[in-house]
């Protein structure tokens, strides 16, 4: 199918791209060069679209019309690093050679160091045998700078291998892994507490609410701290009730970690806290990704709670999902 390049426009993903971005991201020709495996199932692709396209700081769907046919990510990285970002990109394999691509990349480039002020660099990494894309980076503009030998693993199972993944209780040398997560404005998007600001507050977290907390574990990949699970009790009457949190760096997102970890979280709790009946989480309407890895781990959906939290200074819709102690993961 011919298009002309000047009709493509860039836009965030929407969970109702699915279908079409499924299209793509089941295509083993689309994706053979990507970081990502092929997509098997719609569900799959649901899940991807709502916890990484829509919560990613920058990835933008290709549309023909309003139909989606690629996309374009462009990945700020943080701390000491934020002057630079990964690029991304991938294409129907039916559009391709026909300058999509390049157009979509320089109409990306001019938004992004608009959005991303700090950002003075762009760079893609790119497989050696992969000539298609070396030459739409040259056409756009980017400069070749060298070959890096053996330098990253093309393909990757999404899905964390289970045996990396563990909790634990947080410690005060944790104080730098849970810095770099705790500082990022994506992950404490919809957390009631405020992005932290600086290692000494990082620090102090950890010793007064963190380490001091009934059930705060942290998520360890091969034992580094990348999020948490916290379980609370409640008190008095509602003894028999706690409530679930968690949070998992912007790195891991899409990899199943959550959901592995809240898993291991329910096993523990259950049997650490014998009188606890019911767990349960507040989850924002907005908040997909949070919404599936609960519905994926046998949380029931309970109620649509209107204006009922307050976070970052507004008055919020909540959504109430609850997981008793006779159900089953």
């Amino acid at each position: 199918m011919e298009v002309n390049p000047s009709e493509i426009t860039i836009r965030p993903y929407k969970a109702s791209d699915v279908d079409d971005f499924m299209v793509y991201a089941g295509d083993d020709r689309v994706t053979r060069f990507t970081r990502w495996n092929t997509f098997a199932s719609r569900n799959e692709a649901l899940t991807y679209v709502e916890e990484c396209c829509i919560n990613h700081p920058f990835c933008r769907s290709m549309c023909l019309g309003d139909r989606s046919i690629g996309f374009i990510s462009i990945t700020p990285q943080s701390g000491n690093d934020q002057c630079r970002a990964e690029v991304g990109y991938a294409l129907a394999a039916k559009y391709w050679g026909q300058g999509i691509t390049c157009q979509a990349l320089r109409v990306s480039i001019r938004d992004v160091f608009v959005k991303f002020p700090q950002l003075v660099r762009l760079q893609a990494l790119v497989a050696l045998e992969n000539k298609g894309s070396q030459r739409v980076l040259e056409k756009v503009g980017f400069l070749k700078e060298g070959v890096l030998r053996k330098y990253c693993s093309a393909k990757a199972s999404r899905l964390m291998d289970s045996s990396r993944i563990s909790l634990r209780p947080f410690k005060l040398s944790d104080v730098n892994d849970f810095f770099s997560w705790a500082s990022d404005d994506r992950v404490t998007k919809y957390l009631r507490w405020n992005t932290t600001a600086s290692k000494e507050e990082a620090l102090k977290y950890l010793q007064e609410v963190a380490i001091p907390h009934p059930w705060r574990r942290s998520i360890c990949l091969d034992g580094k701290s990348i999020g948490y699970v916290s379980i609370k009790p409640e008190s008095g009457n509602d003894w028999h009730r706690a409530h679930v949190g968690y949070a998992l760096s912007v790195e891991y997102w899409g990899h199943g970690i959550v959901t592995m970890a809240m898993e291991m979280a329910i096993s523990i709790v259950f049997k650490e806290f014998p009188y606890l009946v019911r767990l349960e989480a507040l989850v924002e309407k907005d908040n997909k990704g949070s919404q599936r890895v609960l519905e994926k781990v046998g949380f029931q959906k309970e109620g649509f709670l209107r204006k009922y939290g307050f976070n970052k200074g507004e008055i919020r819709d909540m959504i109430m999902y609850s997981f008793l102690s006779t159900d089953k993961i």
